[in-house]
């Protein structure tokens, strides 16, 4: 049973709607975050490799699933900062790291939990990722992304105080997350909204819970929106150049209706 928002405790007591994969989901009255209720079991999944996969094995096949939102993000990030230091916080198969360096020009380092994942990125792309223990001695970057990665955890407070160090005074989070206002939950109802999956999903936020969330983390949002990346029936008939994708993405950002949300953040003082 979930007894208080991950958001934050004082919220109102957190509602049942609806159980889905034999586990129970919640939602808090205040915020509208989405909670699945299986902590214990979740966490132990988690860190085991074989939690994720590598379905795309050739470079074409990888640029065409994941290079239009890197590209997005780190031309983003650029408005902010000119020529960041960046580290992806969960950093997969090492892709954004990668177009960081190879196409921006960017000092650019990963962090990743998944063995799998590690070797993955070292074989394709000769990407090493560092640890925690390097983390800890290094100068904080100016920019830390953690990109849908926080529905994942538990506990998504104690990721963002764990990242907090890695970032200088100043610098920047960066941070997707599936959106709860998107056009699939509009249209499909939480309930068959495919986003709420455990154990694979465990907390999904509104853009009021993520934003509360991150100011009580000590991070100032400088810039909102949503991202649609994939929209995998356009890309089918798509162009070269990706025109219908563009035009898909640019409609759903404009009404915010966007698979993810996509938030661009100061740090700004310490955790309260």
């Amino acid at each position: 049973m979930i007894q208080s928002c991950v958001v934050n405790g004082r919220h109102a007591a957190p509602r049942p709607v609806f159980a889905k994969r034999g586990t129970d989901v919640y939602t808090c009255p205040t915020c509208g975050c989405v909670m699945a209720d299986l902590e214990h079991f979740v966490h132990q999944q988690y860190e085991q490799d074989s939690y994720y996969t590598m379905a795309l094995a050739d470079r074409p096949a990888i640029d065409g699933q994941w290079g239009f939102r890197w590209r997005y993000i780190l031309r983003a990030i650029h408005r902010h900062a000119r020529s960041p230091r960046i580290l992806d916080v969960g950093a997969g198969n090492g892709y954004f790291v990668h177009l960081a360096r190879s196409e921006f020009a960017l000092q650019a380092d990963g962090l990743e939990i998944s063995r799998a994942e590690t070797a993955y990125a070292r074989e394709m792309w000769g990407v090493e990722f560092v640890g925690r223990e390097a983390l800890a001695r290094a100068t904080p970057y100016d920019v830390a992304g953690s990109f849908n990665v926080i529905e994942h955890v538990t506990s998504p407070m104690a990721l963002l105080r764990e990242m907090a160090p890695w970032v200088r005074p100043g610098g920047h989070l960066v941070l997707t997350t599936p959106n709860p206002a998107c056009i699939h939950r509009r249209v499909l109802g939480l309930e068959r909204w495919s986003m709420v999956c455990p154990p694979h999903h465990i907390n999904l936020f509104t853009r009021q819970g993520l934003e509360e969330l991150l100011a009580r983390a000590g991070f100032e949002v400088l810039e909102y929106g949503t991202l649609s990346t994939y929209i995998n029936c356009v890309r089918r008939i798509d162009t070269q150049n990706l025109l219908l994708r563009r035009a898909a993405f640019r409609l759903l950002k404009a009404a915010h209706l966007g698979a993810d949300h996509f938030m661009i953040c100061r740090k700004v003082g310490p955790l309260h």
